[in-house]
């Protein structure tokens, strides 16, 4: 599969059930935010408090475990108490410049006397201890002692420089030792050893150190935590991870710039346009860091010291105004850089380069990193982006995935002047006339490394349905607060959903705007800087979506939204899978199958019987053979072999068990043996005319194997047909004929005439109990007693006391031989989604996901229609999707049942023919997209679901719509009176047109559209339709009111210009359809308005009577 599961891209982390549910029970956690907490590592309780609740009084570490901060802040002590002139030398990046503002206004409160604040200019004179510096430093007059943050641990040669000038230094830094150590000074920086409680500060925090242990000396114990606002800062901007002390110090920090009065942070929230009282740590990023950051880049770097320094409110709005224009241009120069860098990269790109080597003259020096990083989220690939002026060419670069940029140009410092960085970032300068040399050498170097190095994998906390996205569940997340550097925002993730109303926004159209659907839930969505968003603008697929989650309130409204990240798309196969070439064969011919008519075997079933010798086979070796064939190598359920053997000894019974239970499994064993053993025959009576042809289908197939001939007999058997099926039962070749109650009660006599009928089944046998309304049902006695009262097994899922007792009256059925089987099927769900307005969404959503899912539609092209769609909302399971209904083959309905048995086909759109005998049992899902016909219907495709005894889901889709569909289709098949009065007497008039006076009878040839038509052109009937003009004109030839010759176009209609008068009633086609309009009438009023909790028990748990054998 395709999408999520298998992008490179993506790393979805581990899930642990059993720690989710204590931190929700144990420490009240929500459980989105618990998941989070056991998928990143949280491993105990006790982890797990900590993390929640972080504290500066607890994880705050002795600053005496810093190397070199003791001796560091006795020089500072030394220069305080003896009223020395310290300058504090910082960076041009806000950690150095927070650094710089807490440790100058810090020694100011400890009693220092003089403190100058400096930081390097960043395009005259470089990071760190530069000469150019130095000497701006010394023009304001020598200082006593310079002190560093955030820089001087590769500053041997200017400390030396410093102390041959009679200048002291302290170095304080949080950046990797190598070679060029200071010594002869105190230098303090935790990454001086391996490890250690404060390993991860940043510049500020080890800046923050050196003020707590000065103030324990000087009487001010706790000055240093009115600073941590601003270590905060530093921390976050740094990118720091956010370890146990930085998570506290961060947390404190925040806690405090939301009550700060600090004029600085006041007026650059002002120009911002942020509520301190509002901001978290994961939103400084992307409001008052940027704009600090920008001074550094465009190098105006003294505005933002002196607006972080400022105590006076008006110079403090004056500077973050001054700032925030800074920031508009540096906006506007890297939008401007990024247009033309990327426009290069788009003309001279080719996609299997490892490398881009970007160049252009005057670019500005401060965004190139910016830009490069922009280049490199588009491409995927190491980014070097170069100004050149004066032949030089100044780079800057950002890697990708686990790519060793640093190490890759090292392989290429022979073409460098200098160069430095990390392995994901570095800076280089190169002879422009080298520029070409070294792209080709660096595509050289990153040819040889694997592929996996190049693809950035980022975390994913956890997959979640839509549904979980409420308000309240995102708000939970801010328990993991505070966000930053190894403990980002959680990204998120759902699969297989649609982009419903995609739009194109922003200026240039770059951002795409959406609603994320399952069909059942929405939520907004926004992705900025879309990439292919020409695509995605069009993708009506599914997509699986990568996001961070927000809510957002908008006139005084808050509601969830999806911030995109990442939208991962679905493939074709690009290889032919198990059941390609069935599922393109099945598509191809799909219209064809759609052609209603009666197939040959529609009516008789002639499989070829195999040859049994059963008369010469023992009672134990037959029954284990014919439940072999029935149920493959599974055992009978208890309930099912106690019928049995009732039936057996020929009593009479009633079997009440569950949907799913088996009940069918017991007549069709039953009526095998008998037919094997004693050569008679069964009759199965099924409360609905659909319900025979569904169920007759595959088990005149399964029956054959065992010798078991088997037939429909219903009002729509055509005439000879019917004569020929009554022959072939008194003649032996038929053993099982399935049928209506109205038909076995009028030809009674046909059956009795056979001498063969042994056992009958009543199925559905709360119908029967319900006789009042039926009389074929009322009648069954003696119809029974005409068929000298064969043993009778009445089954059913419903059957309460009194339902119970009439039953057995009726069928003459002794209470001890009433069988009970009240097992619930605990292992099914329903999802209830009535009157859903996007059921397409929910199904593609649902399919999408790859379990084994069938749904049920209620019409042939329908099932084409809606398996089509999938293929194409789905491409990766577009070989993995196939219908099924009763205009298939044969042999294409086995072999789709048999790919979906072998889970070849993941999903299967079928009408209710994919019924009984089609033994299935680990269906995960059953969707009920279209309204049944009826409660039978129902709770049949229902019981598909989860046969196996494993967690499944019954989805109800279907709403009062379908209600009116299915009037229609009914109305077709099953015309009313006031429809069938029009037709015939359309007829009549068309009849007429074509007779002269002397006929008796008049004929014509007409289609059954064209007669529709005419009925409609003519005012008779205006609801006709081609359905109802088939389906009246056979009743009319059952009553023996007209008679056709020939067939399709070639049809003559021959019609009686006087016909006597016949009561429709006494067509069993005609009386069938009545009743299967009551039982979707009865039904409909109940499915629309029954809870979801009554829909489930109506599939899961019988009704069972008091009394009967409980097994």
């Amino acid at each position: 599969m395709t999408g999520l599961a298998t992008s490179k891209r993506w790393e979805v982390l581990t899930s642990h059930e059993d720690l989710e549910h204590q931190f929700e029970v144990e420490l009240g956690v929500p459980a989105l935010a618990a998941r989070v907490m056991a998928a990143r590592g949280i491993q105990s309780i006790e982890e797990a408090k900590f993390f929640l609740h972080p504290s500066l009084e607890r994880d705050w570490a002795d600053p005496q475990l810093i190397p070199g901060l003791m001796a560091a802040a006795d020089r500072l002590e030394q220069a305080i108490l003896r009223a020395e002139t310290i300058a504090v030398f910082g960076d041009f990046d806000v950690d150095g410049m927070t650094s710089t503002c807490l440790l100058t206004l810090a020694l100011g409160e400890l009693g220092a006397s003089v403190v100058r604040p400096y930081i390097p200019h960043r395009f005259g004179e470089g990071y760190g201890l530069s000469q150019d510096a130095l000497t701006r430093v010394m023009e304001d007059g020598t200082p006593d002692l310079i002190v560093t943050v955030d820089n001087g641990i590769a500053s041997a040669e200017e400390v030396r420089w410093l102390l041959e000038h009679h200048v002291d230094v302290v170095v304080t830094d949080h950046h990797e030792p190598a070679d060029l150590v200071p010594t002869g000074v105190p230098v303090a920086d935790p990454k001086l050893v391996a490890e250690g409680p404060s390993h991860d500060l940043a510049g500020a925090g080890v800046a923050l150190k050196l003020v707590c242990e000065l103030g324990k000396r000087l009487g001010k114990p706790n000055l240093w935590r009115d600073y941590t606002e601003i270590a905060a800062l530093g921390t976050i901007s740094d990118m720091m991870p956010l370890t146990r002390e930085n998570r506290a110090l961060v947390a404190d920090g925040i806690e405090r710039l939301r009550t700060t009065t600090r004029p600085g942070l006041v007026a650059l929230a002002a120009v911002a346009g942020v509520d301190l009282a509002e901001i978290t740590a994961d939103s400084l990023p992307f409001s008052l860091v940027p704009r600090l950051n920008a001074a550094g880049r465009m190098g105006t770097t003294d505005v933002a010291l002196h607006l972080l320094l400022a105590s006076d409110p008006a110079v403090a709005a004056e500077l973050a105004g001054a700032l925030e224009q800074t920031n508009r241009e540096r906006r506007e120069i890297e939008s401007q850089l990024a247009e033309e860098a990327m426009a290069k990269v788009e003309a001279t790109f080719s996609p299997d380069e490892r490398v881009i080597v970007v160049a252009g003259e005057g670019w500005h020096e401060g965004v190139k990193g910016i830009v490069a990083s922009r280049i490199v989220n588009k491409y995927h690939v190491p980014t070097i982006l170069f100004t050149i002026s004066d032949g030089v060419a100044r780079g800057s670069g950002r890697s990708v995935g686990s790519v060793d940029l640093f190490h890759a140009v090292e392989q290429c410092s022979d073409l460098c002047v200098r160069f430095g960085g990390h392995a994901g970032a570095v800076g280089v300068t190169v002879e422009a006339s080298q520029l070409d040399a070294f792209r080709l050498r660096l595509m050289e170097v990153l040819a040889h490394l694997p592929e996996e190095q190049f693809i950035a994998r980022g975390e994913i906390a956890c997959v979640v349905g839509l549904e979980e996205l409420t308000v309240s569940s995102i708000a939970s997340l801010d328990l993991l607060q505070p966000f930053g550097q190894g403990n980002k925002h959680p990204l998120l993730a759902v699969s297989g959903v649609c982009m419903r109303g995609r739009s194109r926004v922003g200026r240039t159209g770059e951002h795409l705007r959406f609603v994320a659907s399952d069909g059942i839930h929405s939520v907004p969505a926004i992705m900025f800087r879309a990439p292919e968003i020409e695509r995605a603008s069009e993708c009506d697929e599914a997509v699986d979506l990568v996001f961070e989650p927000t809510n957002e309130t908008w006139q005084g409204r808050t509601k969830p939204k999806l911030m995109v990240r990442d939208i991962v798309y679905r493939a074709y196969p690009k290889n032919p899978q198990p059941a390609s070439d069935l599922v393109n064969k099945l598509f191809a011919a799909a219209d064809a199958s759609l052609v209603a008519g009666v197939l040959p075997d529609e009516t008789r079933y002639n499989a070829s019987k195999a040859p049994v010798e059963s008369t010469l086979m023992l009672a134990d070796d037959l029954d284990k053979e014919i439940c072999h064939a029935l149920l493959g190598g599974a055992s009978p359920l208890p309930a099912q072999q106690r019928a049995l053997e009732l039936l057996g000894q020929n009593h009479s019974c009633l079997c009440v068990m569950a949907t799913g239970r088996g009940k069918s499994y017991v007549f069709h064993h039953h009526a095998t043996r008998l037919a094997l053993k004693e050569h008679k025959a069964s009759v199965f009576v099924y409360p609905l005319r659909a319900l025979v042809a569904d169920q007759g289908y595959h088990l005149a197939y399964t029956l054959a194997s065992l010798g078991v001939g088997v037939a429909l007999l219903t009002g729509e058997t055509p005439t000879d047909a019917r004569e020929q099926i009554f022959a072939d039962l008194a003649a032996g070749s038929v053993d099982v004929v399935l049928t209506t109650p109205e038909f076995l009660t009028i030809h009674v006599n046909r059956f009795a005439q056979t001498d063969r009928i042994g056992f009958v089944v009543i199925d559905e046998a709360h119908h029967a109990a319900a006789s009042g309304s039926r009389e074929a049902y009322a009648q069954l006695p003696s119809t029974l007693a005409a068929l000298k009262h064969p043993t009778v097994l009445a089954v059913t899922a419903t059957a309460a006391t009194e339902t119970a007792n009439e039953i057995c009256r009726l069928l003459s059925i002794e209470s001890e031989h009433v069988v009970v089987d009240n097992t619930c099927r605990e292992n099914l769900e329903i999802e209830d989604a009535r009157e859903l307005r996007d059921r397409e969404a929910a199904l593609v959503s649902l399919v999408a996901s790859g379990e084994r899912c069938l749904t049920y539609v209620n019409s042939r092209d329908q099932a084409v229609r809606l398996a089509r769609m999938l293929r194409r909302a789905i491409p990766n399971l577009s070989d993995s999707i196939g219908f099924y209904h009763a205009g298939l083959s044969r042999e294409a309905r086995l072999r789709i049942e048999d790919a979906f048995r072998a889970d070849d086909l993941s999903c299967v759109v079928a009408t209710s023919a994919f019924g009984e005998g089609v033994n299935i049992p680990d269906v995960r899902h059953v969707v009920l997209y279209h309204m049944p016909f009826g409660s039978i219907d129902f709770n049949q495709m229902s019981g598909r679901a989860g046969r196996d005894g494993a967690p499944a889901c019954i989805h109800v889709f279907f709403g009062s719509r379908d209600a009116r569909t299915n009037e229609r289709l009914l109305a077709s098949s099953a015309p009313l009176r006031e429809s069938l009065v029009g037709l015939w007497r359309t007829l009549l008039v068309l009849a007429r047109r074509e007779s002269d006076q002397t006929q008796t009878v008049s004929s014509f040839a007409m289609a059954n559209a064209d007669i529709a038509e005419a009925a409609r052109e003519t005012g008779i009937a205006q609801s006709l339709d081609e359905g109802a003009v088939s389906a009246g004109i056979a009743i009319f030839k059952e009553l023996g009111l007209l008679s056709t010759t020939g067939y399709g176009m070639s049809r003559v209609v021959h019609v009686p210009l006087n016909p006597s008068h016949v009561e429709l009633e006494r067509s069993i086609r005609y009386r069938e359809g009545i009743h299967a309009r009551e039982e979707f009438h009865a039904f409909r009023d109940w499915v629309l308005s029954a809870s979801a909790h009554e829909l489930l028990d109506r599939i899961d748990k019988p009704i069972v009577p008091t009394f009967g054998i409980l097994v």
